[in-house]
């Protein structure tokens, strides 16, 4: 920074000194006033002693409002980012000197600004309240300061909400704004509004401070009190809301922690000469006001979370003895507790109180034995904060229990508590079995769901149901251990009624494993609850075939170990195994498991039972993979009629035999019969569910294919395109049957000869793909090989080559070497390598190939013929 000349009297000395100040605060992009005023403050001066340093009066210093009182201040400040920065070790050019830094002081502590001719008298201010202390590493959340901050400039608005969650940071964005507001002159109050009376008593608080005239009187000037002074509370709160309603004179009113947004009839603070900021954890419509602009106060950002406990931790006077947490562990610990303001702030608190390691309090919140009150306790408070993590949500819960049937609100809290934190279908809270639990009819139950959303418990939009993972945990704890297995039987009779109603599996899945976790030795009440078959059945249906047979083997275990080797539910449990089996690529052990299970079937359960049919329906499944469609064909027919005779023409069993039979038909040659029996169901399930329907555009997908293969790429093309324009308008383009079908769009477009355009197609379906469900998910990995593939086809055989080589052994990984896919991504391999000119090293390669094909899939497999065929041709060739 240049500095003056000795002796020079600069223009603007306090302007020269807060210059100085901000260019050496800017040395410390990253630490708050908040840190930066301690640090300051612990620093030792030459005479052995500290100053205290305030982080407020440091932002008036910043910005030339004031000047220190003291040069023991500038030098603490001065010292504390030096030692920071590492001074001149820093690479940073050398600041000014101590001496120098005396003159800048001195100087602007002197400066009058008389000599310049008097300025304006400074518009009055009145100050009244006191906002919560500064955290102690305050986030600044430029994103939703700035939102307040726009909402308090827009002239429409004359009041700003600040909505969310007890503990997410409203009213430390609430305080920043009220300080930002300060030197504007007028009224400030800040007002705890967390019952009428309190609002009562700093209403007349600030009208009796405000009743000496101080605003309304010119300055200078004596005066006699505005308007009267009142003789109890609620005349000098009317008094107060008179006034603000007809003053000219800015004022800004803050309402912290509104509880009941009815209870403020007549007291909301109303004129055109001020502004008013309310927080509340409410989403009433007594809050949403016309002229208010709402800001949803949620979570921390995963970058604000490890900020805060960077900041945080490194305050403790042990940190200096010890190596900082990584960003990576913070981070960790940040995502398990939801990025939430309250539980990072007491987490910090603990840590620090209790000296434990952060690897080992990160171990205790993934203990389920152990209790939040335990976690998060009250000895280890956070920073402006008053209430805990285990705690913060009772008050909100008696506040619902108000506003929906009694009883209901609380025992929606408790279903939806053993639920997934997100994306939980409202037909599941509404069904048969939630209306049970919680004592009232459908209607009654959304209402309670309203209630809670009212009180910000979850949030409930659209269709679906969020909470937050800590607030469930909480809520679970309290659940009285007698009432558990009750609430967990509940939760999944709910969860298997929206299941079998149509509702999306995908939304479901992730709820019946949150039950399971959270609870699911209760499942297992006379049986394994049939909930529990459909884990096995998803994880199979979405390609994750490894994640199927872990999950599995884990049920198989209790299953035996409570029921025994021959009940109903272990015979089901081994044949989802088996087949699981098969798709990780050992069709034949897995038709071989099944004839087994088959016998032991018929003996247990009979012939005619459902149980039964659907082994029988899995080995002709096993007989497809293996290459076997014509007997697979002649066991489907059989069964297709013993299912429709036992069961209904319309049972999914009867209807998965009937798909199953299509597609044999495709597989043994006849095209043409596939395509038209796929084009039957399809009608079929359009004229039993709408054409809409997600099975009807399944069928539709099935359908686009065997069009293509009877020698029609065009309208094939045109088929998938239906299929995933009707699955993206039902699910999102990112659910796992729209991508599906996205992929097998591209796959048709490319072999109609367009392949730019399949190959962009690939691309953002492989993109969306890694996004929404995983880069190692199986369809992920899948519809990557492919993009490789048909990129090397389109013309960089050698880039596509290199691709497919590096994802051969994630797939090899997560599928297993003898899957299908990781034969299939070494024969594209061959394929892309003859095509860059090495038929030598490709015939080598394709030979491995089809021994492995023939080892797994048998000579008769459609892909192993494929493979056979085209090496005959390339030794033709050659």
């Amino acid at each position: 920074m240049a500095q003056p000349a000795h002796g020079e009297d600069p223009a603007d000395p306090r302007a020269e000194f807060a210059t100085a100040l901000a260019r050496l605060r800017n040395r410390l992009p990253d630490v708050s006033d908040e840190v930066l005023a301690r640090r300051a403050s612990a620093t030792t001066l030459p005479s052995g002693r500290r100053v205290a340093v305030n982080a407020r009066r440091v932002g008036e210093w910043l910005g030339g409002r004031s000047v220190p009182r003291d040069f023991e201040q500038v030098f603490a400040l001065v010292r504390a980012v030096e030692t920071a920065t590492g001074g001149a070790a820093s690479g940073a050019a050398p600041g000014p000197t101590v001496e120098s830094w005396r003159r800048l002081w001195r100087a602007a502590h002197e400066h009058r600004t008389a000599a310049r001719g008097t300025p304006p008298a400074p518009a009055p201010e009145l100050v009244v309240g006191r906002p919560p202390s500064d955290a102690a590493s305050l986030r600044q959340r430029p994103e939703l300061a700035a939102a307040v901050d726009d909402a308090l400039r827009d002239p429409a608005a004359r009041q700003v909400v600040l909505t969310g969650p007890g503990g997410s940071g409203k009213s430390q964005l609430a305080a920043a704004a009220f300080h930002r507001a300060r030197g504007s002159g007028g009224l400030l109050t800040w007002i705890t509004a967390s019952s009428r009376q309190s609002v009562l008593t700093g209403y007349a608080r600030a009208w009796r401070a405000l009743a000496g005239g101080l605003l309304d009187r010119p300055a200078g000037h004596e005066g006699r009190p505005v308007d009267g002074y009142g003789h109890d509370e609620e005349t000098q709160a009317d008094l107060l809301v008179a006034w603000l309603r007809a003053t000219a004179q800015p004022w800004l009113v803050v309402l912290d922690d509104v509880d009941d947004p009815s209870a403020l009839d007549g007291l909301w603070p109303i004129g055109d000469g001020g502004r008013s900021i309310v927080t509340t954890r409410r989403r009433d419509a007594a809050v949403f006001r016309p002229a208010a602009r709402v800001v949803a106060v949620g979570m921390f950002s995963p970058a604000e979370s490890v900020d805060y406990l960077r900041n945080r931790l490194s305050l403790d006077p042990a940190a200096v003895r010890t190596a900082p947490a990584g960003d990576a562990e913070l981070a960790d610990l940040a995502a398990a507790l939801g990025h939430f303001p309250l539980a990072l702030s007491q987490a910090a608190a603990f840590l620090i109180d209790t000296g434990i390691e952060l690897a080992a309090y990160r171990r205790l919140i993934d203990d389920r034995r152990e209790r939040l009150a335990d976690l998060f306790p009250a000895s280890s408070p956070a920073d402006g904060h008053d209430r805990t993590v285990a705690g913060t949500w009772r008050l909100a819960a008696q506040r619902a229990a108000a506003l929906a049937k009694p009883g209901t609100a609380q025992r929606m809290l408790e279903l939806v508590s053993l639920l997934a934190p997100e994306g939980v279908p409202e037909r599941v809270l509404l069904s048969g079995a939630a209306c049970g639990w919680i004592g009232g009819t459908a209607r009654e139950a959304a209402a309670a769901l309203r209630a809670l959303h009212r009180l910000s418990l979850l949030t409930h939009e659209g269709s679906a149901v969020a909470m937050h993972a800590l607030v469930q945990r909480a809520v679970r704890e309290a659940v009285p251990e007698p009432e558990l297995p009750g609430l967990a039987r509940t939760a999944a009779d709910a969860l298997e009624q929206a299941w079998t109603a149509d509702a999306d599996p995908a939304a479901l899945y992730d709820s019946i494993e949150a039950v399971r976790r959270a609870a699911g030795e209760h499942l297992w009440h006379g049986g394994m609850h049939p909930v529990l078959r459909r884990i096995g059945e998803h994880l199979n249906r979405v390609g994750r075939a490894t994640a199927a047979r872990d999950a599995l083997a884990d049920l198989l275990r209790q299953a035996r170990a409570r029921l025994g080797d021959e009940h109903r539910d272990v015979l089901v449990l081994r044949t989802q195994t088996a087949e699981t089996n098969g798709d990780l690529g050992d069709a034949a052990g897995a038709l071989a498991a099944l004839r087994e299970l088959h016998e032991d079937a018929r003996r247990l359960l009979g012939d005619d039972d459902a149980d039964t049919l659907r082994v029988r329906l899995h080995i002709a499944r096993q007989r497809i993979d293996r290459g076997e469609p014509a007997a697979a064909l002649a066991e489907l027919s059989v069964l297709t009629g013993d299912a429709a005779r036992l069961l209904g023409g319309e049972h999914p069993l009867t209807l998965a035999a009937r798909r199953y039979a299509a597609l044999c038909l495709g597989l043994s040659g006849d095209a043409a019969a596939a395509r038209d029996e796929f084009a039957r169901l399809a009608q079929e399930s359009a004229a039993r569910l709408g054409e809409a329907h997600p099975e009807t555009l399944n069928l539709v997908d099935f359908l686009g294919r065997w069009i293509g293969e009877s020698g029609d790429a065009e309208q094939a093309v045109a088929t998938y395109q239906r299929a995933a324009d009707g699955l993206a308008a039902a699910f999102g383009p990112l659910h796992h049957d729209t991508l599906t079908a996205r992929h097998n769009l591209a796959y048709w477009r490319a072999l109609t000869g367009r392949l730019d355009q399949a190959v962009a197609e690939f691309s953002t379906a492989a993109y969306d793909a890694a996004h929404a469900i995983g880069p190692r998910h199986p369809t992920t990995l899948t519809f990557r090989t492919n993009l490789a593939y048909w990129r090397g086809l389109a013309g960089d055989p050698h880039g596509g080559m290199a691709e497919l080589a590096g994802l051969l052994p994630i797939i090899d990984e997560v599928m297993t070497p003898a899957h299908p896919r990781a034969l299939r991504t070494r024969q594209q391999h061959a394929e892309l390598r003859h095509r860059a000119g090495d038929p030598a090293g490709a015939r080598a390669d394709l030979t491995a190939v089809l021994a492995d094909m023939r080892r797994v899939q048998g000579d008769a497999h459609p892909r192993t013929r494929e493979v056979a065929d085209l090496l005959t041709r390339w030794t033709a060739e050659s």
